[in-house]
């Protein structure tokens, strides 16, 4: 089932509906204080400060001085915590940005199939364009960060950035997968391959890919502060 279609469906619709969004729009898209107004509204520390914050914090916690024998807990807690970290670095960038530019919010609607298949055309949508960016927000808010095979394609076609090489992401996503659900252990019971070192290489690798998600955000970032966006 679509990111879409559970969307839908959460709201007692149906991605076929042709009438669903609009009824939605009518029904839930008054902004109010909600959690998605958080995301365009309310952001008092940026997202790659708070995720730098996260990184810092987890530099601390590896040199501190614990028993041997909990090390391997405290190493899982650690990557786990990086995953999350990078994951909501990912998505807070993407929502804010998005939901704070119209050039941006129509590049989302035109290029994600989950937008472009709905029945109503873009004079209807511009029509609702402040209700637009709080669906959409809601819309992006139900996507799961980490799942890199749809996140990948959205950030190259609305914000131009292409990702280098992720297989350590990949791995980095299901390790933590073992971490949240069994502690460290895979299904067949082995422990999960993390270390101080693995830590060390993953908070280095979740560093260059959001210094490169900077660099290719500033000229958006810019272009806000100036309201040109």
């Amino acid at each position: 089932m679509s990111d879409y279609s559970d969307f839908c469906e959460s709201y007692g619709g149906s991605a076929s509906d042709p009438d669903f969004m609009d009824n939605w729009l009518e029904e839930h898209a008054t902004p109010s204080s909600g959690e998605e107004i958080w995301y365009i509204e309310n952001e008092e520390k940026s997202h790659y400060d708070l995720l730098m914050s996260h990184l810092n914090s987890i530099d601390i916690l590896l040199e501190a001085d614990i028993p041997k024998a909990a090390e391997f807990n405290l190493h899982v807690m650690l990557h786990g915590h990086i995953v999350s970290a990078i994951e909501g670095y990912l998505a807070g960038v993407f929502i804010h940005l998005v939901t704070n530019s119209d050039d941006l919010t129509r590049k989302l609607v035109e290029t994600d199939p989950e937008f472009s298949k709905q029945k109503f055309t873009l004079k209807e949508i511009y029509e609702k364009q402040s209700a637009l960016k709080v669906i959409v927000s809601t819309y992006l808010k139900g996507l799961i960060f980490h799942d890199l095979q749809k996140i990948k394609p959205m950030f190259n076609s609305v914000l131009g950035h292409n990702f280098s090489d992720l297989s350590w992401l990949f791995k980095a996503v299901n390790i933590r997968h073992d971490c949240v659900h069994r502690a460290g252990f895979d299904k067949d019971g082995n422990k999960a391959t993390i270390s101080k070192e693995s830590i060390i290489d993953l908070l280095a690798e979740v560093t260059d890919l959001s210094n490169e998600i900077e660099d290719t955000i500033e000229p958006y970032i810019s272009a806000m502060t100036n309201n040109d966006l």
